[in-house]
């Protein structure tokens, strides 16, 4: 497992996983186009903000777990499916996301759906 050979010390203290961020990068951008959505509507969905999901697909956030479960569900996986993934992701030696900076490039308007029952 990817974890175990990066270091994981006692009492909690652990170092960074080298490409943990990017490998979180790619498997957020791939399945949020798999299902068609842009950035800004998934931030909407989720309830995070379109400037986090688009430094998350950039790799240069990806800490924290309460947005990944967040997502994981916004998905419509649990959140140990989206880690598989990301795990599998990172044991492919990940490399830096490339293209775009993350935003669209034209505005889009939040997209928010109503739960059923309104």
């Amino acid at each position: 497992m990817p974890f175990k050979k990066q270091g994981l010390g006692y009492f909690g203290m652990m170092e960074k996983i080298s490409g943990l961020n990017w490998a979180i990068a790619k498997i957020i951008k791939k399945i949020r186009e798999s299902k068609g959505w842009t950035q800004a509507q998934l931030a909407g969905f989720a309830g995070l903000s379109d400037t986090y999901i688009a430094k998350l697909e950039q790799g240069t956030r990806g800490d924290s777990v309460n947005a990944l479960i967040q997502l994981a569900a916004t998905f419509g996986l649990s959140p140990s499916e989206l880690m598989k993934a990301i795990e599998t992701e990172l044991a492919s030696g990940p490399s830096k996301p490339k293209g775009t900076r993350g935003r669209p490039s034209q505005p889009v308007k939040r997209v928010r759906e109503k739960p059923s029952g309104e």
